[in-house]
């Protein structure tokens, strides 16, 4: 590492490091620590698993801790010089690599990739960059980047051959890998080329919640750390650190599936999540067309805003729906997630007793799948109501006022 003192592997939460209220994988930065400690680190590393488990900021801190100038039980200090250009992104040995937007603007195939972004773009940019460097859990995504530039890549193949700053390690960090491959395997290939004759004390971080795209000889020439989902318990005492309002971390925790990203969109407001809850409800429980319409809209604006909130939003929908499901099963409260609205899930399960609430939840994951996968959105929100009303096997009976219990 360029310094003289061993990194001691912790498995205590601590507040000194890059970020201070990041929910810890022990085993894992055990497994990174020995490798450092046995000078055996790997030059290539796949951090997946599913999304909003912490990998991003992991890699942060991997890098954090290779370069900060007073390492700590294990952990970067979080105080240091170098600690503080990695926090906002301004150290000179540690690169960013992030989808962007396609542009054909760029005047060479060595412009740097920032070049073909439009100011608003860049602007947004160095804000979500900003807001990393404060929240572990925060997303680095600009409108229409779906893929990862090959200038990206080639300017770190320019970077890597450039001298280390103060002795530490250069460490490539590359979020959404899995955009390496599309459209196609481009910039896989061409960053392949640079992973089979690395230069001496330097890492690159592959960060991906999509192992199953990336190139097989890819995944070969990297040492894979798997992320597990989070446990609720652990999602929940975070959300309680980061907000006041218990009962929505409650929610949160119990439908994000592990996702403490999905957990903080869905738990950002109580009032937006009766605003989705009532949106959804009356486009599946009542007949009027405008409905349709308003939902449709309102996806379509979410999907090109932010894709966590929209998961948020499919997510919320399908754990009402499966609490429907649970208590039209047991006619018990006990078990529900939306406990506050258990007297509307009983006249809703009384209402349509031969529903087949467990299609309907299918058909929600089934549509918000389309869509991540650019599928029409308009059609598929068609769709998805069609036959959401059908599995409902009977006629919609518009017998509740939706703002009154939503309001309760």
């Amino acid at each position: 590492m360029g310094k003289s003192e061993k990194i001691k592997s912790s498995k205590l939460v601590i507040e000194k490091m890059i970020y201070s209220k990041l929910i810890k994988h022990p085993n894992l930065w055990e497994r990174l620590t020995k490798s450092i400690n046995k000078n055996k680190l790997p030059h290539a590393m796949l951090f997946h698993g599913a999304s909003g488990t912490g990998k991003e900021a992991f890699a942060i801190e991997l890098a954090g801790l290779l370069n900060c100038n007073s390492p700590s039980n294990g952990f970067a200090c979080g105080d240091c010089s170098s600690c503080k250009r990695v926090k906002s992104f301004q150290h000179e040995d540690i690169k960013l690599v992030v989808p962007l937007p396609r542009n054909k603007t760029l005047s060479s195939k060595d412009s740097s990739p920032l070049n073909g972004l439009s100011s608003a773009n860049l602007t947004l940019l160095q804000e979500q960059m900003k807001q990393k460097g404060k929240n572990p859990y925060s997303r680095i995504q600009l409108p229409l980047a779906r893929t990862i530039l090959i200038n990206s890549i080639r300017e770190i193949r320019k970077n890597i051959t450039m001298s280390i700053v103060d002795n530490g390690w250069r460490v490539i960090l590359i979020f959404d890998a899995e955009l390496l491959c599309i459209p196609n395997d481009t910039s896989a290939n061409a960053l392949l080329k640079v992973l089979e004759e690395p230069p001496p004390k330097t890492v690159f971080i592959l960060v991906t919640s999509d192992v199953s795209i990336m190139l097989d000889t890819i995944r070969s020439r990297c040492q894979q750390y798997y992320f597990p989902p989070l446990k609720n318990e652990d999602i929940q005492s975070y959300l309680n650190i980061n907000q006041s309002d218990e009962t929505l971390s409650q929610i949160a925790s119990q439908i994000c599936n592990g996702d403490v990203r999905l957990a903080e969109s869905i738990s950002t407001s109580q009032d937006n999540l009766k605003s989705e809850l009532k949106l959804f409800i009356n486009a599946v429980f009542f007949t009027n067309g405008e409905h349709w319409q308003k939902i449709s809209d309102y996806l379509g604006n979410l999907k090109r805003k932010n894709m966590d909130s929209l998961a948020g939003f499919f997510r919320t929908n399908e754990y009402f729906i499966r609490d429907l499901l649970v208590f039209s099963s047991s006619n018990d409260t006990s078990n529900l997630v939306f406990t506050n609205f258990s007297e509307q899930i009983q006249k809703i399960t009384t209402d349509y007793p031969h529903a087949d609430w467990h299609a309907c939840i299918q058909t929600i994951e089934n549509t918000f799948d389309y869509i991540r996968r650019n599928g029409y959105l308009p059609l598929m929100i068609s769709t998805m109501l069609i036959d959401f009303q059908g599995h409902l096997k009977g006629n919609i009976i518009e017998k509740f006022d939706i703002h009154d219990w939503l309001a309760s």
